[in-house]
């Protein structure tokens, strides 16, 4: 591949037999963006071109050499980011996974079991839902894991990411109820983030249980308009 853009700055690693390089270029219009190189025998493959490319090395299969991970975000307000998991299998890139998260993303990267595979916490935003602002639209945190050829949920067995999102939302909306400042849509925001994660947890109709006995009836009828769009499922990582 011809690159016609001038690099500003590159920085590099190796990754088994490549090389790779997050370099930055100007476009043809002048806008400074980052692209994602491999180099292997002094060929370069582009992996990704975006606003911001950030990139880590994890091991989430527990076959060496360990995943690559790139987040990219293509900038602009309060969106997109991009998040794609690649792995060498006898020498080759291949994509394990790769999807664009809008406006959430990769949230956490941790071994907490200690198997010598990571878990990935990914945060689904709800965002402008129904009217919503982004300041309170809804999120859900969900874990996954290597199994049998995909990432597969499973946030039951590693509930901490999501326990603590699911424990702030309430903690704010209390303090919201009791402030008695705050608007429905805000409201909305902190009711819909504390049951979609306790949904995500196997306890979704004790929070639902829960927030009747709080929140004004608005809020549990938003809940109900929007309850098949809050529970779509996520099994497997695209």
């Amino acid at each position: 591949m011809i690159l016609l853009q001038a690099a500003l700055a590159s920085n590099s690693f190796s990754w088994g037999p490549y090389t790779v390089t997050v370099e930055h270029y100007r476009d043809e219009g002048g806008l400074e963006m980052q692209r994602l190189l491999l180099v292997r025998d002094g060929k370069e493959t582009v992996l990704a071109e975006d606003y911001l490319i950030n990139v880590e090395l994890a091991e989430l299969t527990g076959a060496e050499p360990p995943e690559l991970i790139a987040r990219a975000y293509s900038g602009g307000a309060h969106c997109c980011n991009t998040v794609s998991i690649f792995a060498l299998q006898d020498g080759e890139v291949v994509t394990l996974s790769s999807h664009d998260w809008g406006n959430g993303g990769l949230a956490q990267i941790r071994d907490s079991d200690g198997d010598g595979k990571a878990e990935l916490t990914m945060v689904h935003s709800y965002a402008y839902v129904d009217g919503l602002c982004y300041a309170c639209s809804p999120a859900v945190w969900r874990t996954y894991v290597w199994e049998n050829g995909l990432f597969v949920e499973a946030t039951r067995r590693y509930p901490g990411p999501t326990q603590e999102a699911m424990e702030h939302a309430f903690t704010a909306l209390r303090e919201a109820l009791e402030s008695g400042g705050n608007s429905a849509l805000e409201l909305i925001g902190h009711a819909a983030t504390y049951w979609i994660n306790a949904y995500a947890l196997g306890r979704g109709r004790e929070a639902r249980a829960r927030l009747a006995k709080c929140v004004p009836p608005e809020v549990m009828r938003w809940l109900e308009r929007n309850r098949i769009e809050l529970l779509r499922p996520f099994s497997a990582l695209p």
